[in-house]
């Protein structure tokens, strides 16, 4: 094996539920899910958040930066790291191989940190900025603003990081070089593969009550507008009391969507189960009978990869990151679009729930599929942007 360089890199991230010193197992696993060497890299991480500490945990240290609710006024807080980024470097006397981030309106500050001291600039897209949030309140303007940021520093960053092939071409289209792009696989199911396999299956229907001649939908997702809730709800309106539907999440929307199931007269058979931890939420995947995502904006969307991967059939919406998983001809799931209407979404659950030799060869595919997309290992110390370093 090839020995590793270890690399000091200091990250900007938003820390909103204090990780760092609430649950820093949560922090690292996030890092460990996107490939960073959580254990083998140095980190300095300067995160924005609810409150400013500063703190030390093993080979990791932070400056938090309270922002005083300009999360929801981006324009200032990118200015506002224009000074703030670079003082902290320059304070701390910190010289990293890496300058990384995963939000473009951070880019110009670690730029400038890059001509002071050196180093290169890490960009992980995990999503697409644009089209998501021109689903959210005020999106015509929130995606006018990331179309800007998006187009304007492009060029800032020396190398990307990301998810798939649909993210690729995302990053082409606004600018990126191709072989200035690498993809890694995000593999929660990696890390999860001792709870995937010890995850009792069986458990859930009597936890809810579910009766056992009542078909299991699973939804797992934030209560955000990108995930298409609302349409989602009225589907699920139109199918049979057989079917019971279980939605894993939190999220702003929660009391509308409550409010939408009873007036689709649907509260008894749909279950917000809220926040599930990642040592429960395989019994879910298992005891599903199916699991469906009906998003109208979604880069990859791991969890149908968790879904496929204990060989529970899935049904996806029409966007490319879901079809890149699912493939354009139903190989590993259901592709459910809008113009099949309600007759459509009711033929890809009955489908999905049927036993059937189509279903077998569906699901059996999808696990084929998983496995050999979670091979994929490059991590940020793999990255060809070193050999400029050297």
């Amino acid at each position: 094996m090839p020995e590793v360089t270890q690399r000091n890199i200091f990250l900007v991230n938003f820390d909103w539920r204090n990780l760092f010193v609430d649950d820093p197992q949560a922090l690292h696993d996030k890092f460990a899910r996107d490939h960073l060497g959580a254990d083998l890299n140095n980190f300095y991480i300067y995160s924005w958040a609810h409150q400013s500490y500063e703190a030390a945990h093993k080979n990791w240290r932070t400056t938090h930066q309270r922002t005083y609710g300009l999360e929801k006024l981006r324009v200032p807080l990118n200015l506002w790291a224009l000074w703030s980024i670079p003082l902290v470097v320059r304070r701390k006397k910190l010289r990293p191989d890496v300058w990384f981030t995963y939000d473009f309106g951070m880019v110009p500050a670690l730029w400038i940190c890059k001509k002071l001291y050196g180093g290169k600039i890490v960009f992980l897209l995990n999503n697409q900025p644009k089209i998501y949030s021109e689903t959210r309140r005020f999106g015509r303007v929130k995606g006018l603003y990331s179309y800007v940021m998006e187009h304007w520093f492009v060029h800032l960053v020396d190398q990307y990081m990301t998810i798939n092939e649909t993210l690729k071409k995302y990053l082409i289209q606004i600018g990126a070089n191709a072989e200035d792009i690498t993809i890694f696989s995000v593999n929660t199911i990696a890390h999860d593969k001792a709870l995937a396999e010890k995850a009792p299956g069986g458990v859930i229907r009597a936890r809810h009550h579910i009766p056992t001649d009542k078909k299991i939908l699973l939804s797992v997702g934030r209560l955000e507008a990108e995930k298409n809730w609302p349409r989602s709800l009225e589907l699920f309106a139109t199918l049979s009391d057989a079917y019971v539907l279980l939605i894993l999440g939190m999220g702003s929307l929660e009391k509308k969507l409550k409010a939408q199931a009873k007036t689709l007269g649907i509260e008894d058979r749909v279950y917000f189960v809220g926040y599930v931890g990642r040592e429960e939420i395989w019994s879910y995947y298992k005891d599903a009978d199916a699991f469906v995502l009906l998003s109208t904006a979604e880069a990859l969307g791991i969890v149908f990869w968790e879904a496929m991967y204990v060989y529970t059939p899935v049904i996806g919406s029409d966007v490319e990151g879901i079809v890149e998983s699912l493939g354009r001809h139903d190989e590993r799931g259901k592709v459910w679009r809008e113009a099949d209407g309600v007759a459509g979404y009711q033929e890809r659950v009955l489908s999905c729930t049927t036993d059937s030799p189509e279903r077998t060869q569906m699901i059996q595919r999808a696990k084929t599929y998983v496995d050999d997309m979670i091979q994929n290992d490059v991590s940020v110390n793999d990255l060809p942007v070193y050999e400029a370093i050297r």
